[in-house]
């Protein structure tokens, strides 16, 4: 953390200060922003890239806090770039009027996915669900679903488990990554797709189905 401060207390250049920074872990970089003062950490703030930068914040305990010394237009860029349940929970604590208006700056896919995990209840399940996941249409080969895994790996990272869904975007199963990818290009997702994949429904209360959740210790369940 010392030699991070020692970075960006140097007279380098912005571009050398960056790259010098990044050779580090982000948690490192998350550590390192608590001895820094609040100039410092606005330093670190303009010469990182925000999709770098969101990750920084991610592992950073004092998230709200940071993202507050931000200005409105990289607060709506990190907030972009975060996990939407954890925008959301940010969100919550401001006052409605700056709220809105930061929702009204943000990208209309971004906007669509925040608005939707707002309108749960704090005690319904789909309040802490993750837009954050994998899906492939149902009737597809293997090297399409392949292909489309890789499209969407871009944006979403939860790959271990690759969702399969029809053309009304209805759930049709689960497929795991190991299958998908052992299996041959001419197969059928019918012959790899679990259809007894457990789930749950967004209006269910916490914790009417939390017991649920756990007993079947998958890694991810599909909220619908």
């Amino acid at each position: 953390k010392a030699e991070i401060v020692e970075i960006l207390r140097s007279k380098l250049t912005p571009r050398l200060m960056r790259e010098r920074i990044l050779a580090y872990h982000e948690n490192d970089i998350a550590a390192a922003l608590e001895l820094l003062k609040k100039d410092e950490r606005n330093k670190l703030y303009s010469i990182l890239d925000t999709a770098t930068l969101a990750n920084i914040l991610e592992y950073s305990g004092r998230l709200n806090e940071y993202i507050s010394e931000l200005s409105i237009r990289k607060r709506v860029k990190i907030l972009s770039h975060l996990e939407a349940a954890t925008s959301v929970e940010y969100l919550k604590q401001m006052e409605k009027a700056d709220r809105n208006m930061l929702i009204e700056l943000m990208e209309d896919d971004v906007r669509r996915e925040i608005t939707l995990l707002s309108s749960f209840d704090e005690d319904e399940i789909g309040s802490k669900m993750t837009t954050n996941f994998i899906s492939v249409r149902n009737g597809i080969g293997v090297r399409e679903a392949m292909r489309e895994l890789v499209e969407q790996a871009a944006e979403n990272d939860n790959i271990s488990t690759i969702y399969v869904v029809d053309e009304e975007e209805m759930l049709v199963g689960a497929i795991d990554l190991k299958d998908l990818i052992i299996a041959r290009e001419n197969t059928r997702l019918e012959a790899i797709t679990t259809t007894s994949y457990p789930y749950v429904y967004a209006s269910e209360q916490i914790e009417d189905c939390i017991e649920r959740i756990k007993d079947y210790s998958e890694d991810s369940i599909p909220v619908l």
